[in-house]
């Protein structure tokens, strides 16, 4: 009997081991999964790539004060140069940047002066900076006009209204522009071939020489998207391309700059695009005057150029752009000669230019738009 009641209990507490399993509360086992339990994972989420960042820029050629202008800009308040720029304004205030070449000092230490030895009133710089323009290039044959002085004034004055001097300051001062917009850093360098035979105060003056060029770009590449370099030489009021030219500003592309703007001549020069490395390189050769009085012919007709630039996952690069001819409008108001720029492709708007000089200026602007190359 004792057996029997032994068994029992054997046999009781082995169908209550069984059940407790099956319910899943066997001790040391509690939430470990069985093989034919569902295991609850997180799903993959695959990262989202950053938007393609974009800005436009517009460069121009040589903004330039003759006496003549200078002394029509005075009135009974100052100087006003608002009106040479008040047509063009909304395609440079477009812009995320906008840059021109500065060829004056404004040095107020001194009086306004034109042609030869230029230094313009500070009221240029409230004109310009009106007009949309963020950095101005100050390296130019004209550059020391009024001095050492000149240079410092010119640079402090164009800083104090908002804007970036390029190319120009005091020895220790960096020569260079950078800036970031809507996520894009460019930068910007400037050199001129001469200072019309004024010696340049040491360090003061980016002087064009192939090897510093090659350095300064080495030193900036890494830290921006997008590099420009303007360089300021020719021969005056010659239209086709210099022997050497296009050799020098090639190499400055291979270098590593994203576009290089040619100034100096007062006349437009063509522009091309030029693969090196991987990268498609924009180049013009001349941009011409923007606005100035010179008479020659081709002097009042210059380039202004609108760059698209796209930055992706894949890098930074010229998404499009546009050579938009400008010409300097002048014309006869009461006692004063008024001067503007203005779109080429509007000056059919204008009833003070005759038939015949609108057909000179579509003439010239049409050769001005043309790429004389694009290499692949």
């Amino acid at each position: 009997m004792k057996n029997i009641l032994i068994c029992l209990l054997i046999v009781l507490l082995c169908f209550n081991m069984t059940a407790c399993a099956a319910n899943g509360n066997i001790q040391g086992a509690d939430n470990e999964p069985t093989d034919y339990e569902a295991v609850d994972t997180e799903p993959t989420v695959e990262p989202t790539p950053e938007p393609p960042k974009k800005i436009t820029i517009v460069a121009v050629g040589d903004i330039m004060f003759h006496t003549p202008q200078i002394k029509e800009a005075y009135t009974n308040n100052g100087y006003d140069f608002n009106p040479s720029f008040e047509d063009i304004k909304p395609v440079i205030e477009s812009a995320d940047i906008a840059i021109g070449n500065l060829e004056t000092t404004v040095n107020t230490m001194r009086k306004p002066s034109g042609y030869p030895n230029f230094n313009s009133p500070v009221e240029v710089l409230d004109a310009i900076a009106n007009a949309g323009f963020d950095v101005l290039v100050t390296v130019n044959n004209h550059s020391v006009d009024t001095g050492a002085e000149g240079i410092k004034e010119t640079v402090k004055n164009i800083s104090q209204k908002g804007m970036i001097p390029v190319g120009t300051g005091e020895a220790e001062q960096v020569k260079y522009g950078l800036m970031e917009k809507n996520g894009i850093k460019l930068g910007i360098l400037a050199y001129t071939s001469s200072t019309n035979g004024i010696p340049a105060p040491k360090g003061m003056i980016n002087m064009l020489d192939t090897e510093s060029v090659k350095k300064d770009i080495a030193e900036i590449r890494d830290r921006c998207d997008f590099l420009i370099v303007y360089v300021h030489m020719g021969t005056e009021y010659v239209r086709s391309i210099e022997d050497g030219q296009e050799e020098l500003f090639k190499e400055i592309a291979d270098a590593g700059a994203d576009c290089v703007l040619g100034s100096h001549p007062h006349v437009a020069r063509k522009s091309e695009l030029y693969k090196t490395n991987g990268r498609e390189v924009f180049i013009n050769y001349s941009l011409g005057n923007f606005i100035s009085n010179q008479n020659d012919k081709y002097t009042d007709i210059g380039g202004m150029v609108q760059l698209s630039i796209l930055k992706d996952e894949d890098g930074t690069k010229i998404d499009g752009f546009e050579i938009l001819p400008v010409y300097r409008l002048r014309y006869k108001e009461g006692n004063k000669t008024v001067r503007k720029v203005v779109l080429c492709s509007k000056v059919e708007e204008y009833s003070v230019i005759s038939e015949a000089s609108i057909q000179y200026i579509k003439k010239v602007s049409e050769e001005i738009k043309q790429l004389f190359n694009r290499n692949e």
